[in-house]
């Protein structure tokens, strides 16, 4: 049992460390947009704003509906959802015509896998700032508010 356990805790360490921390640079991640495209996040983006449940989809979504459609573009920044623990039938049914109907581009994780090293916190949106194609600075929004002023 105390293996176990121990196993157990060194498991979680070492996935805790996986986690992308300031000075890192952000992997490549094969990523698709709402519509199918292929979707790089170029070494030039300055901003990912990085959402893992619909909590933050919704909170990034109102903040951008409220913005100017190019403020993404405009400030060298990438929009990624992950959508891997949806129901695949949620997924095609509900969530991707919502999606395709939006004017900006959202980078999709379909494999939980290609999302595991990027910081989260139920309830934000994660916001990775990047200076010369390392990370900076990792803050996690938690309104409109705290998203809006890195966009504008």
């Amino acid at each position: 049992m105390k293996w176990l356990l121990l196993s157990l805790l060194v498991a979680a360490q070492g996935a805790a460390a996986a986690v992308l921390q300031p000075g890192e640079p952000l992997p490549v991640i094969r990523l698709q947009d709402q519509n199918g495209k292929p979707l790089a996040i170029p070494r030039e983006t300055k901003l990912v704003f990085f959402t893992s449940e619909m909590g933050g989809s919704r909170l990034m979504a109102r903040t951008l509906d409220a913005l100017p459609r190019t403020a993404l573009q405009d400030k060298s920044a990438v929009y990624v959802a992950d959508i891997s623990g949806m129901p695949a039938i949620f997924t095609t049914i509900v969530a991707l015509p919502r999606l395709q109907k939006l004017p900006y581009p959202v980078a999709l994780v379909r494999d939980e896998k290609n999302a595991a090293v990027l910081p989260r916190k139920p309830g934000t949106v994660t916001v990775l700032k990047f200076d010369e194609g390392k990370i900076s600075a990792v803050e996690f929004a938690r309104d409109a508010q705290q998203i809006s002023r890195h966009l504008k």
